[in-house]
């Protein structure tokens, strides 16, 4: 999260970097061309004003020849013999051109005045000096303008910066104090402060919400033992009797199976339902997965019916795992169940190995359009597959999610289905 933040600040330090390159670049540029013109433009006029001055002094009389002024030299000659004239600007056409001759800069304006030829010639070599100077100092304010935006990004950022930063540092103690509360006095009246109230609004909210669940989920355990308790103790006299038929008998067995499952499920939900998400280690015990498989296979196999299906259980070494009691059975049944009521023929695998718990099936397959929606509560309505999400597969990824464990599947429609639960060391 401070690398987050941090990469936050030094995108606005670029911005602003990028924006005063931008301003510099633009002032700069504006600045030079509009020097340049000024200096194109004046010159121009002390051309033209020196051949007006020229022609006024002149009179009436025709002067040809070489003239020289503080400032310009000026050439005049017949249109039909300009041999008088330099080399350098005899051929040039009329106009304003730029000219360098035995290393110094020229302006000179050629301009064709009756049968007259004039060539007025203006030394700007030292205003072209200053030019570059100009240029030169453009450069050093652009350099300047732009530390100064670099840091004032830079101190910009850092104060944007510092109140999300604020807000992240507590909004990351919620993760292990369900109990705590942002500190809202730290932040200003803006859209931070805005953030702020919100997120502690959201986590009253969620708080609130928790420990509601623990509350019912204790409730609803404590009302359910009840019953289930004297369920157990009827099946319990039930069975004592002498005089029981076989088909009586397994009639009793069936529901002390029923109902210690059932006390296995109100255990897991009330694991499920904690609000700390991290069981202490008291809670957990070492579980061989070998005899909870048997186990639920015998349960379960009351969805097998008449089926002519044969269910094979393969272990190719000990699986072991380390959950709270109960856990791995009702991750099981889930699985097994499922793979047994949706399989009409075929074989039903249970695999052990390296760590995995593999269950296939030759079963109907899933849709391509439910798989990804497979271990989500909510599903389409009139979906074949319905009844498989409702069985419980969320309750296999919640568990999966709580202890570290991952799940996943592969399936195709008509061919059927293969769930693997990669356990955590």
């Amino acid at each position: 999260m401070q690398k987050t933040t941090n990469r936050i600040a030094r995108r606005i330090s670029l911005a602003f970097l990028l924006y005063g390159v931008v301003l510099t670049l633009v002032l700069g540029l504006s600045l030079v061309v509009v020097f340049k013109s000024i200096e194109e433009s004046m010159l121009d006029d002390i051309l033209h004003d020196e051949l007006k001055h020229f022609r006024l002094e002149a009179g009436r009389v025709q002067s040809f020849g070489f003239f020289r002024s503080r400032a310009t030299s000026i050439y005049a000659a017949p249109l039909d013999d300009i041999s008088d004239i330099p080399a350098h600007v005899r051929n040039l056409p009329e106009g304003v051109h730029d000219l360098v001759y035995k290393n110094r800069d020229y302006r000179v304006l050629v301009e064709h005045i009756g049968e007259t030829r004039y060539i007025v010639k203006f030394d700007d070599t030292k205003i072209h000096e200053r030019e570059r100077e100009f240029v030169r100092l453009v450069l050093l304010c652009s350099i300047v303008i732009l530390m100064i935006a670099v840091f004032i990004g830079w101190r910009a950022s850092h104060q944007i910066i510092r109140p999300i930063k604020q807000l992240v540092n507590q909004v990351i103690a919620f993760k292990n104090k369900p109990g705590e509360s942002l500190d809202l006095s730290t932040f200003n009246n803006d859209e931070i402060g805005v953030l702020a109230h919100e997120l502690q609004h959201y986590h009253d909210q969620l708080r609130n919400l928790l420990i509601r669940e623990k509350e019912f989920a204790g409730n609803v355990s404590h009302e359910l033992r009840t019953p289930v308790t004297s369920i157990s103790l009827a099946a319990e006299v039930l069975a004592s009797k002498a005089d029981l038929s076989p088909i009586e008998r397994q009639r009793i067995q069936r529901i002390q199976r029923a109902v210690g499952e059932i006390s296995e499920l109100i255990d897991t939900f009330l694991i499920l339902a904690q609000i700390n998400n991290k069981s202490t280690k008291h809670d957990y015990t070492t579980c061989e997965l070998g005899p909870i498989i048997r186990k639920v296979v015998e349960q379960q196999r009351i969805w097998l019916g008449s089926k002519p299906l044969e269910v094979i259980i393969e272990e190719s070494e000990q699986l072991i795992v380390l959950a709270p009691p109960g856990i791995p059975n009702v991750l099981v049944a889930n699985l097994v169940r499922n793979a047994f009521r949706y399989t009409e023929r075929g074989t039903v695998t249970i695999s052990m190995k390296s760590g995995q718990l593999i269950v296939t099936d030759t079963g109907i397959g899933i849709d391509e359009s439910m798989q990804a929606r497979i271990f989500k509560r909510e599903t389409m309505e009139n979906s074949d597959d319905m009844d498989r999400v409702r069985l419980g597969l969320s309750i296999v990824q919640r568990i999966c999610e709580r202890y570290g464990w991952t799940v996943c599947f592969e399936s195709k429609k008509g061919q059927g289905t293969q769930f693997t639960v990669v356990f955590s060391a």
